[in-house]
């Protein structure tokens, strides 16, 4: 069994002793969070007057951002079918900001991750402190390319179980569609049914495999082996020693639903901070909110153009606002990578275990000498 004390206390040393990591703990703070804001409900009843139900003296900024919703976003909702073509092209849009931003998130998340795993085990192999610079240079390789592979090759069940739950949605809605005039109780109950066993599972199956990701995301980063060879490596590292990989897991659980109760009460101490960072941060947001606005009101309308130049001026801002929350969030990112590479390097050592020579060799020649 693995010293989990020992590993406990020794990454929180490696934290506060090796600061550089700091940085690269705040830059997993900034891309490996994310939100699910929910669809805006709209009433299936509404007025040409609505515009004129707001209250007397209202700005016309507010009277024309009304008449815009009225006129261009709520038909949307209450008659989908006639502007199907205006809802794909919305969704494509979306769509494709999503991907954009997945990407640009991605290419700094796994260097920065793969960076951190590496320099904390050279760091206990040798003791040997890296800068920024070198420590990015360990990340920015093929093996952090592996990392983005294996995480999608681990996102496949789950995605399973979430076009499970989206297929019982719309089989719900068809059973209770008054667009389609049907109304199935039997439908209705098997799709609450199949919507609770498919989020069931994809709780279970998420947790699971991001417990196995601790083991294999290593053994790709520190070890150099393929997709193939690291899934195998860390599933077999994982099997053969699971009471202590499970018994780190619980530890871990418990430390987190610490944090967040410390992290809540560090947010409302930081309050002055933000004040502090209030102007920094509209000064920061400024010239990408005015570059969305010149762009978009070539081809749109005002309202629409300010909306936009409000979600594009609206990341900058909150990132410098918040930025004292996001040290604070990245010493916990590092923290807990330094606990999961501890505890890959003790359970590899209490083995004895050596990655396949082929592979490893192979990576390492691929890199000193990539094509």
């Amino acid at each position: 069994m693995i010293n989990i004390g020992k590993i406990l206390k020794r990454s929180w040393q490696i934290l506060w002793n090796y600061r550089i990591l700091w940085i690269f703990g705040v830059l997993l703070a900034l891309t490996g969070a994310g939100s699910n804001p929910s669809s805006p409900q709209t009433p299936q009843n509404s007025t040409t007057n609505y515009p004129g139900a707001l209250p007397e003296g209202s700005p016309e900024w507010v009277r024309q951002l009304s008449q815009w919703f009225v006129q261009d976003v709520e038909p949307l909702f209450t008659h989908p079918l006639e502007h199907v073509g205006t809802i794909l092209a919305i969704a494509g849009i979306f769509f494709l900001i999503i991907l954009v931003l997945s990407a640009l998130a991605a290419i700094v998340r796994y260097p920065t991750e793969t960076a951190v795993f590496r320099m904390v085990d050279e760091y206990e192999h040798s003791g040997k402190k890296m800068g920024f610079r070198q420590g990015w240079k360990l990340g920015w390789t093929r093996r952090a390319f592996r990392l983005w592979l294996i995480d999608l090759v681990l996102a496949i069940p789950a995605l399973v179980f979430v076009l499970l739950i989206a297929g019982a949605g719309l089989i719900a809605y068809l059973s209770v569609s008054s667009t389609y005039q049907v109304t199935n109780a039997v439908g209705v109950v098997a799709a609450i049914g199949l919507g609770f066993v498919s989020l069931f599972f994809l709780i279970v199956v998420s947790v699971f495999l991001n417990l196995l990701r601790n083991f294999m995301a290593r053994a790709a980063a520190l070890e150099g082996l393929g997709v193939n060879e690291s899934l195998q490596y860390g599933w077999a590292m994982f099997r053969r020693n699971w009471k202590s990989a499970g018994l780190m897991w619980l530890v871990m659980i418990g430390i987190w639903f610490g944090i967040g109760i410390v992290g809540l009460i560090v947010f409302f101490l930081l309050i002055p901070a933000y004040l502090v960072m209030l102007i920094p941060a509209a000064i920061a947001a400024i010239l990408p909110g005015l570059i969305a606005f010149g762009v978009t009101s070539i081809f749109a309308s005002s309202p629409l153009a300010w909306i936009i130049a409000f979600l594009a001026a609206a990341p900058f801002f909150f990132i410098i606002l918040f930025a004292p929350l996001l040290v604070f969030l990245g010493w916990y990112k590092i923290y807990e990578s330094n606990v999961w590479t501890l505890t890959y390097r003790e359970i590899k050592a209490l083995e004895s275990l050596s990655a396949p020579a082929s592979p490893v060799e192979g990576a390492q020649r691929t890199e000193n000498n990539p094509a």
